[in-house]
């Protein structure tokens, strides 16, 4: 499908583009930051978490999470069998997809055009690249990423406050322990 976008892009720029769902369409609008749409969630852990532990891990994950390499926050987290984390985790790729097909499909937002982007260009980059330079590509990143930050950022807050909980438990017993000693 990708390469059926690119014959025709290369034929003719202007011509409406064939395909929506390409492996660029999954890779640079849906997956921003990673499998689950981790991104948003690393900036907030980064720039808004309290916990000592998630800002840590979001700063850690920031530099690789900007080349959709989501690893670090996946399994540092974890959200790898956390029950609170994975709702958003599937969520958020699914909201993204009705909303990008959504915006391609009527024509508001230029299709991918079929030139390959490798899947770790950085965001608004690749957004741009991939619709063979329109702006309504990065748009529709950026759009993208507000709403994972919008459905991501109620599930971190009450993560981050069950960590802020146990970092004070363990300053509490630290304390004690030292004292005791």
């Amino acid at each position: 499908l990708m390469d059926a976008n690119r014959a025709v892009y290369m034929s003719n720029p202007n011509a409406e583009l064939p395909n929506v769902i390409t492996t660029q369409f999954f890779d640079l609008w849906l997956y921003i930051g990673g499998s689950g749409t981790t991104l948003a969630m690393v900036v907030a852990m980064a720039f808004l978490a309290k916990s000592q532990q998630m800002k840590s891990l979001g700063r850690l994950s920031l530099a690789p999470g900007l080349f959709n390499i989501n690893e670090p926050v996946i399994f540092g987290v974890p959200i790898v069998m956390n029950p609170l984390l994975i709702i958003p985790f599937i969520v958020t790729p699914v909201v993204l997809l009705c909303v990008s097909y959504f915006a391609m499909s009527t024509g508001l937002v230029a299709r991918p055009s079929g030139i390959s982007v490798p899947w770790t260009t950085p965001l608004l980059v690749s957004g741009y690249l991939a619709t063979g330079a329109k702006t309504s590509g990065l748009v529709l990143q950026l759009i993208n990423f507000i709403l994972a930050f919008a459905i991501y950022y109620p599930f971190l807050r009450l993560w981050d406050r069950q960590k802020c909980k146990e970092e004070q438990e363990a300053t509490k017993n630290q304390a004690v322990t030292t004292l005791q000693a």
